[in-house]
């Protein structure tokens, strides 16, 4: 049985296990969006100017304010009170259609006189390319949605047989869990990938099983927008705000750790297999 589950182990990893790897690697990126945007589009777009305010405008003022500054909307679809977006902002947000390209045109509005801040295409942003990485491997999304719901499950499935196959079962799980002092070469990498995996093995799951859903929610639900606010905090923080965030940006970092370590042992054994077979065939 253990043979099995090692082989369903293996071959996981190796025909998913890259695309895993740049999932996590984006994902672990995108706990930090708050200051790529701020490095990408610059402070004044994302902070309110250095004046006394009054009271917060409503959403046709905003809107109003940004299509008279900013011709280069074709339409606007909506606005968004500051700190309530995807993108963080003391100003308000008002996003729309480009009247002369495709893409996604952002203007930075102050909420509280409707000045016109800033105007961005969001498309440009290598922010915007770590999204459409992360949510649909930079391919169209209904293909891209299909695909990610697939990794999401052999991410389930990866964790689940890896988490067999280290089970410690009567031995010390402290031990299990830990590095041995003095290993060293093929035994220290792998407990370097068993380490990293039994510490973060259920933070995973809730990850993998919250991707997969918010990839293609309507599979489960005819009108998902009332739970997809909790599937999103399980998925971006873990329902425990910063600490939550900070474990999850671990886990992202984690998949590619993953796979390299995992890759790197499945080589060695296998140049070991082979190495006596040439040999033999030499003599």
């Amino acid at each position: 049985m253990r043979g099995w589950w090692l082989r369903v182990h293996r071959w996981l990893a190796l025909s998913v296990g890259l695309l895993l790897a740049l999932i996590g690697l984006s994902g672990a990126l995108l706990e930090l969006k708050g200051p790529i945007l701020r490095w990408e589009v610059g402070s004044q777009a994302l902070d309110l100017a250095p004046v006394e305010h009054g009271a917060l405008l409503d959403d046709a003022q905003w809107i109003s304010a940004a299509l008279g500054a900013y011709p280069q909307f074709q339409k606007v679809f909506g606005a968004a009170k500051p700190r309530q977006g995807f993108l963080e902002s003391d100003n308000a947000i008002v996003f729309g259609a480009l009247e002369d390209r495709p893409g996604i045109g952002i203007a930075m509005i102050d909420p509280y006189s409707a000045e016109p801040r800033a105007f961005f295409v969001f498309d440009d942003l290598w922010l915007a390319k770590l999204v459409a990485l992360h949510r649909a491997l930079l391919l169209p999304p209904p293909i891209g949605a299909v695909a990610l719901f697939a990794c999401g499950l052999v991410l389930l499935g990866s964790v689940g047989s890896g988490l067999y196959l280290w089970w410690p079962g009567r031995r010390s799980w402290w031990k299990a869990a830990s590095l041995r002092p003095g290993s060293q070469g093929l035994r220290r990498l792998r407990e370097w990938h068993n380490v990293a995996a039994a510490w973060l093995c259920l933070p995973l799951a809730v990850i993998a099983g919250s991707g997969a859903w918010l990839a293609r929610p309507d599979w489960f639900f005819a009108n998902p927008a009332a739970i997809k606010p909790l599937f999103s905090a399980a998925h971006g923080h873990l329902l425990l705000g910063l600490p939550g965030a900070a474990l999850a940006f671990l886990c992202g970092l984690a998949l590619p750790l993953l796979y390299l370590t995992g890759l790197l042992l499945w080589w060695r054994k296998r140049v070991r297999h082979v190495r006596p077979t040439v040999q033999g065939n030499c003599s």
